[in-house]
């Protein structure tokens, strides 16, 4: 995965890119790409738009969603689902949330700021509406992908909640993860190194 970020003190624009490789590509080729943007105030990341397209196993989704000015989702999903979950995601629940993409980057906001592993991001991915709760945290040296430094390596535990139907069972299960925040002197902003 490829993650470039161009963060500013009142905006942010993010992309992300993940291409099957080596034996992987043999059973399952992968191509997905995944873009995100919006502003920042006081801290707080306002998404205003995603997109997603995504190829798989010859077979291709795409989803552009956009907040309007009464901070309404819409969604465009190609080819559109034809079972949103039971329950399916709420407005409300969509109003709430962020997309996958622009949710990282909240995480590296409030990591930078308060150099703590802590929150639940309500998110929300054009179907599936969930939790990404961070905790724990030990600060460890890193020395790879090009930063040397101090980072913070949280627990990351994926909450499913709405959208999700019995055939997404696994979905529910995920195992909890790891993510891991370089703590770079001098800025409130701690990127994603893993």
């Amino acid at each position: 995965v490829v993650l470039d970020a161009d963060v500013s003190s009142d905006r942010y624009a993010v992309t992300a890119t993940l291409q099957s490789r080596g034996l992987l590509d043999l059973f399952e080729r992968t191509h997905l790409r995944a873009e995100a943007s919006g502003l920042i105030l006081n801290g707080s990341v306002l998404w205003r738009a995603y997109d997603l397209d995504h190829r798989y196993s010859h077979k291709r989704r795409q989803i552009a969603m956009r907040v309007g000015d009464d901070g309404a989702v819409n969604a465009d999903i190609v080819p559109n689902y034809r079972i949103w979950g039971d329950p399916p995601a709420s407005d409300d629940q969509r109003r709430q949330s962020r997309d996958p993409l622009s949710t990282l980057i909240a995480m590296a906001i409030d990591v930078g700021e308060t150099r703590r592993c802590s929150g639940a991001y309500p998110t929300f991915d054009g179907r599936f509406y969930y939790l990404l709760e961070l905790g724990g945290g030990e600060v460890n040296r890193f020395n790879d992908a090009g930063y040397r430094g101090d980072v913070l390596r949280c627990s990351l535990a994926y909450i499913a909640v709405a959208g999700f139907e019995r055939r997404d069972a696994g979905r529910r299960r995920i195992p909890q993860g790891q993510v891991w925040f370089a703590l770079m002197p001098d800025t409130s902003f701690a990127p994603p190194v893993r």
